[in-house]
């Protein structure tokens, strides 16, 4: 007797335990709201709170209409219009979650007229979570990769002048980079690990805004190796091309200093 009990003890605990991991069905509520409205009204309605900065809620009247018409044009716009809303917020996970909506919509629509415009904002989100030119440059360097494909994927796009101005500022940051690392090494007295960083920010980023400043420096750093020929051609430079300059008349007490 005591047996059967036992087994029925055990049959009704082994079917508690099936009930309780059974999965559950999980139901996506619709805010009826949203049901009534036409696809023009939710376009519109998702507007209204965009302008206002109202992402999240902006973002509920696109994604409702992406959902429901994603081959439609206004369905279309909405899913760019969702990676909108989380580029805006500007925050790095917001940031990451609209260059994932970018990439999709390129990748379900990829001859849509708004695709270079997809593009840029893929680098844009990496160029706004860049970080200070004293710190790690990881996402200038993404920046500046994902920039340079949308100019050689759309070289005709009426975006490309933005495109490559936002790409010549990473450029400057990464060129400012290397120029703190180089006076560390001035600063230290690592003469020769200076001149090697100057000479490839002098080749590999001809645009950079403070070639007076690293003109300057390779002078410096040059005429400290006792290479005075090569130092006095550098401050020559710095005061024929950057006459205004700040480095200017101090280029020419040193030009003075190695003349004596």
């Amino acid at each position: 007797m005591k047996v059967k009990q036992i087994a029925s003890l055990v049959a009704m605990m082994v079917l508690v335990a099936a009930c309780h991991h059974r999965p559950r069905i999980q139901r996506v509520v619709v805010d009826p709201e949203l049901l009534k409205l036409s696809k023009e009204e939710l376009y519109q309605r998702g507007e209204d709170q965009y302008a206002k900065h109202h992402w999240s809620r902006a973002r509920t009247y696109y994604t409702h209409l992406y959902e429901t018409y994603p081959n439609d044009p206004l369905g279309r716009r909405s899913l760019l219009r969702i990676a909108d809303t989380f580029y805006e917020q500007g925050d790095a996970v917001n940031l990451v979650e609209a260059q994932y909506k970018y990439r999709d919509f390129i990748n379900r629509y990829p001859t849509s007229e708004q695709a270079d415009y997809a593009m840029l904002r893929i680098g844009m989100c990496s160029f706004r979570q860049m970080e200070r030119p004293d710190r790690d440059q990881a996402k200038t360097r993404e920046a500046v990769e994902k920039l340079s494909d949308m100019i050689r994927t759309y070289p005709n796009s009426p975006l490309r002048a933005e495109a490559e101005a936002r790409r010549q500022d990473a450029y400057d940051r990464l060129a400012k980079h290397e120029h703190i690392v180089a006076r560390f090494y001035i600063k230290r007295g690592s003469w020769d690990a200076a001149v090697k960083r100057l000479n490839y920010l002098v080749d590999t980023y001809p645009q950079y805004d403070d070639r007076a400043g690293v003109f300057y420096d390779l002078g410096s750093a040059l005429a400290s190796l006792g290479r005075k020929g090569e130092a006095r051609l550098y401050f020559e430079r710095v005061v024929t091309e950057f006459p205004k300059s700040d480095y200017a008349e101090r280029a020419k007490r040193r030009l003075s200093d190695i003349k004596a």
